[in-house]
């Protein structure tokens, strides 16, 4: 088997500018940024290249990495799997843009001089959730600092001395955390370590005036190195990849400020870049539609009989209620154009029938209190507003929550629950398990009544919302006498 090095007509790195610094060696950014970089190299709408950063100390998994991208050269494949327009869709595009992988901590003075190439414009990250933290304990000696922001307040300081300030050597920041308003979040921080460390006026000027911080969301499922398909996919792709990684066709990137655009022009038909000054609207969309639609549907589905999104696409009674649900209930209620949101939903079916990713019910089931009262509750509301009355399946949905979690068995750290035969895991906040362990033997009604008055869960007390008490105890009443499967065909047909 030869290996991918040596298909010499796929592993054709152009010499470009180096464009862009990029905290992160994972398997989301390769097939998300690097892939999207890459596409718009070659359709001549982006010319530069990447400098990949490993911002954590190594260990052996880390290390392993490194050696992979050394032995290949930088190059690797992005195997994209799934359906798009209607139609199954395959992918292996080999990525040459990045030109360089480098350690921050074993290689500090190699990750420093990166910050004195002159044609630099763009930070991308990708440093996880608890990345973007302010630490006093970081220096400004530090080789490098311990935090992903102060790392990078020390790139930038590095750059701004090399440039003497110059204003055209500003940096854009581009973080894709998964956090809420990741740009700012990253920009306070920095102005912290530039306090902390006491670092010159100017400087701080510098950052306010020439660098720009903007907030951004992703979407795209990446699952990584397809270990059980390994063997297979190599087979296919007639080269060895130690590096592989696979995805979802769909991808979109929305980026929080309009002045970007010019500059960082990657959008294509394979990866959606949108530039916006209200992201938040955006944020909305995914929330409520994509997010809702899992948590409003899997906890019925998995009472139901079913493990996978895959398994629930392919009948038609969860399926209607799918449809029912996002098209009538929730797609009127998002705050874009409706042919906008209409596409989006379209295009979130296409991703929960894909046959390539396995998506498990009860991986969506962690969390479910938290994750209703943030994904489908404002729907609800929201329809009850517009219409008058409550929609039936967000209504349902709620019913189907405190019927999954409705157990006084308790486990390790969790809720034993029961489906015919089997038990499965309910995971959630400890005093929100131990709740409904305490109140899960109490007769329908007055367990309905203790749950929806923990407003401290919900925001309110949900027995105010008029109509609703009555509607999830008859729904949650009928899922325990029908069964889940039967009341979900019923309700469907109303």
């Amino acid at each position: 088997m030869k290996k991918i090095t040596e298909m010499t007509e796929l592993c054709k790195r152009q010499q470009r500018p180096l464009k862009v610094l990029q905290y992160g060696e994972g398997n989301f950014l390769r097939a998300f940024v690097d892939y999207g970089i890459d596409v718009a190299n070659e359709e001549g709408r982006f010319n530069g290249n990447v400098a990949v950063v490993i911002p954590t100390a190594m260990h052996d998994g880390s290390r392993r990495l490194l050696q992979f991208f050394r032995e290949q050269d930088n190059y690797y494949t992005v195997c994209l799997r799934g359906k798009k327009n209607g139609s199954p869709y395959r992918e292996n595009r080999v990525i040459s843009c990045v030109e360089r992988v480098v350690s921050s901590h074993d290689d500090f003075d190699a990750y420093m001089q990166i910050a004195e190439v002159p044609e630099l414009e763009f930070v991308v990250s990708n440093t996880t959730e608890a990345g973007i933290v302010f630490d006093a304990s970081d220096k400004a000696d530090d080789k490098p600092a311990a935090h992903f922001p102060g790392k990078v307040t020390q790139f930038l300081y590095r750059r701004y001395r090399h440039f003497n300030g110059a204003a055209d050597k500003g940096l854009t920041m581009l973080p894709v955390e998964l956090i809420d308003h990741n740009g700012e979040a990253l920009a306070e921080c920095v102005h912290k370590y530039i306090a902390l460390w006491q670092l010159p006026d100017g400087f701080k000027q510098w950052v306010d005036k020439n660098c720009l911080f903007a907030s951004t969301l992703v979407d795209r499922i990446v699952p990584g190195y397809p270990k059980d398909e390994a063997e297979q996919i190599t087979a296919e792709l007639g080269y060895s990849d130690n590096l592989l990684d696979k995805a979802e066709p769909f991808g979109v990137w929305i980026i929080g400020d309009e002045r970007v655009k010019s500059r960082f022009n990657i959008g294509s038909d394979k990866l959606q870049v949108e530039f916006t000054d209200k992201i938040e609207v955006y944020k909305e969309r995914k929330v409520r539609i994509l997010n809702g639609a899992h948590t409003s549907m899997v906890l019925g589905a998995y009472l139901a009989g079913f493990d996978y999104v895959g398994d629930c696409m392919a009948d038609a009674d969860v399926r209607r209620q799918l449809e029912q649900s996002v098209f009538g209930e929730i797609v009127p209620t998002v705050h874009v154009p409706r042919e906008q949101a209409e596409t989006f939903a379209k295009a979130v079916f296409e991703r929960f029938e894909n046959p390539f990713v396995k998506h498990a019910l009860l991986s969506i089931s962690l969390n479910s209190v938290s994750k209703w009262r943030a994904r489908v509750l404002p729907s609800l509301k929201d329809s009850l507003a517009n219409t008058g009355k409550l929609p039936k399946w967000l209504t349902y949905s709620l019913a189907a929550l405190l019927a999954f979690y409705r157990t006084e068995k308790k486990g390790n750290g969790c809720l034993i629950g029961t489906r015919g035969n089997n038990t499965y895991d309910i995971k959630d906040d400890a005093e929100k398990l131990d709740f409904f362990a305490a109140n899960a033997g109490k007769a329908t009604p007055d367990y309905v009544r203790a749950v929806l008055t923990q407003d401290a869960w919900w925001g309110e007390d949900l027995t105010q919302i008029p109509g609703m008490y009555d509607a999830v105890c008859r729904h949650l009443q009928n899922i325990e006498q029908s069964g889940a499967k039967a009341y979900i065909k019923q309700l469907g047909e109303e």
